[in-house]
């Protein structure tokens, strides 16, 4: 009989903890998550009930939510992940200097079912699942499926285990991949009927390199879901760079949450200052981050040659590794979009409107309107009308979120 200790591997710790129990590794100010449940956790699949017709949930039955009520309650839909019974931390060891963590969402060990592998987006954390838990709900209670998310590389809990940092979409995808390769190889595969991804905001990113991978080494995965995704990592961070009150607090924020950074380059002087764009609304500590990885992080954080060593048949796209091997600087290495060719796996798309975080006309509109480069032939995409950043849960009836995903996911 299959238990949580079985599924270990040499590649995969699992904990005995669920989210936020055990080692927690957060950033968050102290108690703000806390707070947050207190005074906006709300359950969309009972407090709100559709008797109009209308696929969105109107004002008026939701307390007049508009603006901050609005946002928050997207970010504190109930959905306990806290029981181990049923939920577990773990940590993936691919090498010896790399280790990164997701939560697996299990119903029982005894039926396969579809397992959907959620990407976060910028700071997802297991230990918090803020943006994401309506989505986990969702694939748990109304996809009947089971989940494993994996955290954002700009989570706290990345940077306090690992020395060597990076993020975006070559190191995030490379990763997903060799999860894939881990599942296949491990008795968690037992428990799998067929693979999906959704993947939200810059975490989508890196779901189209661990497409293109997968698409020439066993084509593991069925279908993926993506929203609002990051597709130019360098434009959309180069975006805030500039001098204003909503990119100032962009950057103080990231600060907060990537404090764990400090800790890594405690000696360089360009993150001494960052405390200034208080006053002055000058972004300063994603510039210095910025120069530091484009200076730092000009391969990835797993090697081809590593990755070889993993999976021995391993087949790479035309000129992908010499891309990864030969690129000049982090923005280059994550511009691998004339590399994206030939992708099979069926793919959706959703945006909402003005999205203030990953900007249209710099992400996902290029790709709508022919100008990004790469094959997308497989791709299909919808605009939502309503919605902040994805953040769905607030302005939808739950059950156009379930059509959403299963059209998607094409379930």
């Amino acid at each position: 009989m299959l238990t949580w200790e079985s599924l270990a591997s040499h590649k995969i710790q699992i904990e005995a903890h669920a989210s936020a129990e055990g080692e927690v590794l957060s950033s968050y100010i102290p108690y703000f998550i806390e707070l947050g449940h207190y005074l906006w956790s709300w359950d969309p699949k009972k407090n709100i009930k559709n008797k109009s017709g209308s696929i969105y949930i109107q004002a008026s039955a939701f307390d007049n939510l508009t603006g901050l009520n609005e946002k928050m309650k997207s970010l504190f839909v109930s959905f306990d992940v806290s029981n181990a019974q049923n939920f577990r931390k773990l940590w993936f060891k691919p090498t010896a200097d790399l280790k990164f963590r997701g939560l697996l969402g299990l119903h029982d060990f005894k039926k396969k079912r579809p397992l959907v592998i959620l990407r976060m987006g910028i700071h997802g954390n297991v230990d918090e699942i803020i943006a994401e838990r309506f989505l986990a709900k969702l694939i748990y209670e109304d996809l009947d499926a089971n989940f494993l998310m994996l955290e954002s590389l700009t989570s706290h809990a990345f940077l306090s285990k690992n020395t060597n940092i990076s993020f975006g979409g070559v190191d995030e995808g490379l990763q997903t991949f060799l999860v894939l390769n881990e599942i296949s190889k491990s008795k968690l595969n037992l428990l799998v009927s067929d693979i999906h991804v959704v993947s939200v905001s810059m975490g989508a990113h890196g779901t189209f390199v661990t497409a293109l991978l997968d698409q020439l080494n066993g084509h593991k995965i069925k279908s993926i879901l993506s929203f609002c995704p990051l597709i130019n990592l360098q434009a959309t961070l180069e975006s805030r760079l500039n001098t204003n009150f909503k990119n100032a607090a962009i950057d103080l924020w990231n600060a907060q949450r990537l404090s764990a950074i400090f800790n890594i380059y405690h000696d360089e002087v360009k993150f001494n200052d960052w405390w200034k764009t208080i006053f002055d609304l000058k972004p300063r500590f994603t510039p210095a981050l910025l120069e530091i990885l484009n200076r730092d992080r000009k391969r990835a954080l797993i090697s081809p040659a590593e990755i070889e060593a993993l999976i021995p048949n391993m087949k790479w796209p035309k000129d992908f590794k010499f891309h990864l091997e030969n690129s000049k600087s982090f923005f280059a290495l994550n511009n691998f979009w004339p590399h994206y060719q030939n992708v099979k796996t069926p793919m959706m798309i959703y945006t909402t409107p003005k999205d203030p975080l990953v900007i249209n006309e710099l992400n996902a509109e290029l790709i709508f309107r022919g100008q990004q480069p790469g094959d997308f032939s497989n791709l299909k995409y919808h605009r939502l009308e309503r919605g902040l950043h994805c953040g769905l849960a607030s302005v939808y009836q739950w059950d156009y979120l379930v059509k959403l995903f299963k059209d998607g996911l094409e379930l």
